[in-house]
C-alpha cells in the first residue's frame, strides 16, 4: 500500500450535528445518578465499559520466539490474527512427549488472552509446552492485538465477541487437548464449552475474572446510579455482547459440573479480580484446584516461573 503524506495544516471535519447533540446527551445523563435520562445514561455508561483498556502490563510481548502467523476471517470479514508455534521436544521432557502414534499430529494447547490482552501476554507458556511435543496456538480476539476491528469498531469490544472470537478460531484449528486462559478469557473458554462450541481434556485458568454482574453494579454505584439507570446499563451491556452478564460467571458455570476438572491459579492482593473470586471457584467447582500466588497482582503473574511451570505442568501431566 503506497504512504500518502497528507497536508499537516488539514482540518478534521466535526462529526454531524445530530451525533453530537446524542453525545452531549448521554454524557449529560450522567448528572444525579442518571435519574434524568436513564436510558441515555446507561448508553454512554456502557460505551465507557466496552472500550478496551491499553495499559502497558495488557500488551506485553512474552513470547519466546516468534510464531507463524496466519489470518481467520471472522464472521464480521475483518480478519482473526493467529500465531501457531510448532514442537520442539527437548530431553527435559520426553516422558511427556505423546506416544508414537500420536506424533504424526502433535496435540494442539490454546492460549486465551483476557479483556484488552493480546496473544503476546500469553505467550509465556510456548517454550514449556511446544518442548514436552505440544503445538501451541494463541490469537487475538477481534479488536485487540493486531486482529481487526469488531462489532463496535476497533477501540471497543465485549465478552460476546471474545467468545466468538474464540469459537471462530477453534472452528479454523480444530478442536485443542489443552487450553490455558487468562482473566476474562476463562469465562470465554468456560462459556464457549457449555455452549457446545469448545471441547477440551486439560485446562488451566490464570486469574479468572470475577461475576459480570457484579463489576457492573460496582460500576454503577461508582457513577452514582440509581435503581433505573443501572438496569438501562445491564440492558445495553446485554446487548452489546449478545448473551446475559451471568452467562460470564465462572463459580456459576463450574458449579453445573459439567465442566472438566481445571487447575486455577490466582494471586492474593489482585487488584483487577480480587482473590474470592478464585475462592468462589474452587469451592463450587468440582474438581478444581487452587494455586495461591503473593504479590505477582493479575499481569505479572503471567512470567513468573513457578507459575509457568505449574500452567504448563498441568496440561502436559507433570505437576511439580
Amino acid at each position: 500500500m503506497p504512504v500518502v503524506d497528507l497536508p499537516a495544516n488539514v482540518r478534521r471535519r466535526p462529526p454531524p450535528l445530530r451525533k453530537r447533540i446524542i453525545q452531549r446527551l448521554g454524557w449529560i445523563g450522567f448528572v444525579g445518578g442518571g435519574a434524568l435520562t436513564p436510558r441515555l445514561a446507561g448508553k454512554a455508561a456502557a460505551r465507557v465499559w466496552c472500550k478496551l483498556p491499553a495499559n502497558a502490563g495488557r500488551r506485553k510481548d512474552n513470547r519466546p520466539w516468534p510464531g507463524q502467523i496466519s489470518r481467520l476471517r471472522s464472521w464480521l470479514g475483518s480478519d482473526l490474527v493467529v500465531e501457531t508455534w510448532e514442537p520442539q521436544p527437548g530431553p527435559d521432557h520426553q516422558d511427556a512427549l505423546p506416544d508414537a502414534a500420536d506424533q504424526a499430529e502433535p496435540k494442539t494447547v490454546l492460549l486465551v488472552h483476557g479483556w484488552g490482552g493480546w496473544r503476546g501476554q500469553v505467550a509465556s507458556f510456548v517454550a514449556p509446552l511446544t518442548r514436552a511435543g505440544f503445538k501451541v496456538v494463541a490469537f487475538d480476539a477481534l479488536a485487540h492485538g493486531d486482529s481487526g476491528p469488531g462489532e463496535q469498531g476497533a477501540a471497543h469490544s465485549s465478552g460476546g465477541e471474545l467468545v466468538r472470537s474464540l469459537e471462530n478460531v477453534v472452528g479454523g484449528i480444530g478442536q485443542p487437548y489443552g487450553v490455558i486462559a487468562h482473566s476474562l478469557g476463562c469465562a470465554a473458554v468456560c462459556r464457549a464449552y457449555l455452549d457446545g462450541n469448545l471441547s477440551f481434556t486439560k485446562l488451566t485458568l490464570v486469574s479468572p475474572s470475577p461475576d459480570m454482574r457484579q463489576v457492573a453494579h460496582t460500576f454503577s454505584r461508582t457513577l452514582g446510579f440509581g435503581r433505573r439507570a443501572e438496569a438501562m446499563l445491564t440492558e445495553e451491556m446485554e446487548k452489546r455482547s449478545h448473551g446475559r452478564l451471568g452467562d460470564f460467571d465462572i463459580a456459576d458455570m463450574g458449579a453445573t459440573g459439567r465442566l472438566p476438572s481445571a487447575l486455577v491459579i490466582h494471586d492474593s492482593v489482585d487488584r483487577e479480580s480480587p482473590y474470592h473470586v478464585a475462592q468462589d471457584i474452587e469451592a463450587r467447582w468440582p474438581g478444581a484446584t487452587l494455586v495461591t500466588t503473593e504479590g505477582l497482582g493479575h499481569h505479572r503473574i503471567l512470567i513468573d516461573p513457578a507459575v509457568v511451570a505449574a500452567a504448563a505442568g498441568n496440561i502436559i501431566g507433570v505437576i511439580g
